[in-house]
């Protein structure tokens, strides 16, 4: 079972920027934690909840950046960040506030923003939330936060009423690349569950007598990712003694002829099968199958030798 943080420190005046769903829950940890909170939405209606809870609303964004020694940003994309901080006149600011954005984006996107905050004189953490609107506050959410290391350790005590947070380090952008490999990872595994549920169903397999098999598999999965994550950190892609992409697509050809067999679609593994076919015309094929990650890594697979 989850609690609210058994977290306080001494109040201090946090901004909240964007009243999603997301943004009032951050809003809410925030105060719930004893500080200061004030909100600014374009739309204030938004605020009516949060207001009511506590939290002040901001007469408009710049109050916001001016009255707090830091600034939460949880809008839609980076280019609203971008664009919301490029209406503010910053000269007025007697003292910079760390703005953390919460923002899902690229990577890329992220470096950006990153550069224009800079410039406007802003210091800047960039951070991505793994976990629903709901875990806020719990020890059950789980947040990302990366940046200068002085500024991550200048805001950590108050960023802990948030939830489990997890500093990666001063890359900018290592926030950003963790919630998209993250992601990725989580929904390429549900389209894998979806495409399994497909045939079960067109078989007319119980789901539940499946769902333990399938929980097994799944295991199997997790227990083998450390290695797998080590071997492709290290390039150990030779040698391997249970398993090839040869044999891999061999197996993945038997699966898509079993689902063409049921009518049910082979749109997801139609997918694995070409990146997998890549890696054998790439001369891969008696290389164990984490070796696909250098394949999907394109732009550099073809300057590596083999191993």
């Amino acid at each position: 079972m989850t609690t609210q943080h058994d977290h306080h420190v001494s109040p201090q005046t946090v901004s909240v920027v964007g009243l999603g769903p997301m943004g009032r829950a951050l809003a809410r940890a925030f105060l719930l934690d004893g500080q200061v909170v004030k909100v600014w939405n374009r739309t204030p209606e938004k605020a009516a909840d949060v207001v009511a809870a506590g939290a002040s609303l901001a007469p408009s964004l710049a109050d916001a950046f001016r009255t707090s020694s830091l600034v939460v940003v949880c809008v839609v994309d980076d280019d609203t960040v971008s664009e919301i901080v490029g209406t503010l006149d910053l000269p007025w600011l007697d003292a910079s506030p760390v703005v953390l954005n919460l923002t899902a984006d690229s990577p890329a996107r992220t470096r950006m923003l990153a550069t224009q905050m800079g410039s406007l004189g802003l210091t800047y953490l960039d951070g991505a939330i793994m976990t629903p609107a709901a875990t806020i506050g719990t020890d059950a959410a789980r947040v990302l936060v990366a940046g200068p290391q002085d500024v991550w350790e200048s805001r950590e005590s108050g960023l802990r009423a948030l939830g489990e947070i997890f500093y990666l380090g001063p890359d900018i952008a290592s926030a950003a690349t963790y919630d998209v490999a993250l992601l990725s990872l989580f929904w390429t595994s549900f389209a894998g569950i979806a495409q399994a549920l497909a045939l079960v169903q067109t078989e007319g397999i119980d789901s539940e007598t499946f769902t333990p098999h399938a929980i097994a598999t799944s295991q199997l999965t997790v227990d083998l990712l450390p290695t797998l994550a080590r071997d492709a950190a290290e390039r150990r892609f030779a040698g391997a003694e249970t398993a090839s992409v040869d044999s891999l697509q061999a197996s993945i050809s038997h699966l898509r002829a079993a689902f063409q067999d049921a009518r049910v679609s082979t749109t997801v593994l139609d997918a694995i099968a070409t990146i997998v076919a890549k890696a054998v015309d790439d001369g891969r094929g008696s290389s164990a199958p984490v070796v696909l990650s250098e394949t999907l890594a394109a732009s550099n697979a073809s300057q590596r030798v083999p191993r």
